[in-house]
Formats: structure tokens, C-alpha cells, sequence
């Protein structure tokens, strides 16, 4: 019985530093693949959402830029009716006055004031 203990002791401290299988490459590559594979389902997943974001940002954008200048539009054609409304006031002053001026330059010299 010593005699099988001792057989047994150093093999059981032999089977300890020993290990398994090898795995066999193409295994390992596949594994390696399919960890791949999965990265870029998640890579399309988030793809998907950053794109619905940039659509719904870009409709927002084109929103306001499509109502910036509807009110710009507006804005010029109340200011042209108002420059027209300030046209035919001076225009009609210009020809209220009946009587003719003359303006005569101002001298440079003061002998000749």
C-alpha cells in the first residue's frame, strides 16, 4: 500500500502540471470570426440608430431654414411696400413746392464771404 502511494502521489502532482487538449486552429479562428461577426452586428445596430438621429436632426434643420425664410420673405415685402410708401411721400412733396431755390457753393476763402 506505501508502494502505491508513492507511485500515486507523483503521479497525481505530474497530472496536475499537465494540460488539456491543444485546440485545434481552425476552431480558434472560427471563434475568433464569429466574435467579429458579432461586433459588427452591434457596430450595424448603433449605425442604424445614428442614423435616425442625423434624419430627424437634418428634417428639424431644414424645418427652421424653410421658415427663416418664409419670414425673411415677408419681411422684404413689407419693407418694399413701406420704401414705395416713402417714394411716393417725398414725391409728392418734391412737387408741392412751387417755388424754385438755387444753392450756391459755399466759399473756401473768407474774403469771400
Amino acid at each position: 500500500m506505501k508502494y502505491l502511494l508513492i507511485i500515486l502521489i507523483p503521479l497525481i502532482y505530474g497530472c496536475q502540471a499537465t494540460t488539456a487538449q491543444k485546440v485545434d486552429p481552425s476552431i480558434q479562428e472560427d471563434r475568433e470570426f464569429e466574435k467579429l461577426l458579432s461586433k459588427v452586428e452591434t457596430n450595424n445596430k448603433l449605425s442604424i440608430q445614428v442614423q435616425t438621429q442625423a434624419t430627424e436632426t437634418q428634417k428639424k434643420i431644414v424645418k427652421e431654414t424653410v421658415q427663416n425664410i418664409t419670414n425673411l420673405k415677408e419681411e422684404v415685402t413689407t419693407l418694399k411696400i413701406e420704401l414705395n410708401e416713402v417714394k411716393a411721400a417725398l414725391d409728392s412733396v418734391s412737387s408741392d413746392t412751387g417755388s424754385n431755390f438755387i444753392l450756391f457753393p459755399i466759399p473756401k476763402d473768407k474774403k469771400d464771404r
